[in-house]
């Protein structure tokens, strides 16, 4: 099996991807809150590019919650930005989620014509890892990037799928793939400041937001796997 990894998602743009599994990251922190929102109960979350779709949307759904994030700040008129720690269970629970963010709702909608598209992050890596095995097909890591840019904390959560993936069982690395590795293994001892220090983490510092770091780069925090099939993220089997 090939293992490649995406620092952007229009590296996939071209790429024929009917017999891969993706795996979508976005770790500041669109995929974060995605895993943490299904930990937290949450029923259906579905990505769209724009607050004029979501809108439009939630008129056709009746009851949903509106999340909506640019630039790591909550846009007008929506429950919930981009803090991991506004979807709680009190908050989510059983409920459909319509989320649009600057960079990691489009890079999921990216892997449309994937096999099979899974969310990952730091807080579910090992879950995330041992699902994507579990198909026998080729994967492919996207990470979301930060206006169409590399994003390190995307990249390095990458290096450790593949160290993860590896680890497991016998894959052929593109370069891709082994620089990511290679990152991640240099910085591994080091995450939170490395990752920290990122442009997005500056950013979160500015607005007063350690404790989302900290969260974002925390490793296996939970053990579950959300898919996102026909326009929707569900975990599997519901």
């Amino acid at each position: 099996m090939k293992l490649d990894v995406a620092f952007l998602p229009q590296e996939i743009a071209e790429n024929n991807l009917s017999d891969a599994v993706c795996i979508v990251l976005d770790i500041f922190r669109a995929t974060t809150c995605i895993v943490t929102a299904f930990s937290n109960g949450c029923k259906t979350i579905i990505p769209v590019l724009s607050l004029v779709e979501a809108h439009r949307l939630a008129k056709q759904a009746g009851s949903v919650l509106l999340a909506g994030e640019r630039q790591s700040i909550k846009m007008d008129g929506c429950d919930m930005g981009n803090s991991p720690f506004e979807f709680s269970r009190t908050k989510v629970a059983d409920q459909t989620v319509i989320m649009t963010t600057s960079n990691g709702t489009a890079a999921v909608k990216a892997t449309e014509t994937a096999y099979c598209t899974l969310i990952g992050s730091f807080i579910n890596a090992g879950a995330v890892c041992r699902e994507a095995r579990r198909y026998e097909k080729n994967i492919v890591i996207v990470c979301a990037g930060t206006d169409r840019t590399f994003s390190l904390e995307d990249a390095l959560c990458a290096g450790l799928l593949v160290q993860t993936l590896t680890e497991t069982g016998e894959m052929i690395l593109t370069d891709s793939a082994a620089g990511a590795l290679l990152m991640y293994q240099q910085a591994k001892s080091k995450i939170l400041e490395i990752a920290g220090n990122s442009r997005n983490g500056q950013r979160l510092r500015e607005l007063n937001r350690l404790n989302e770091i900290t969260y974002c780069l925390q490793t296996d925090l939970f053990p579950i796997v959300p898919h996102y099939s026909a326009g929707k993220i569900s975990l599997a089997g519901e």
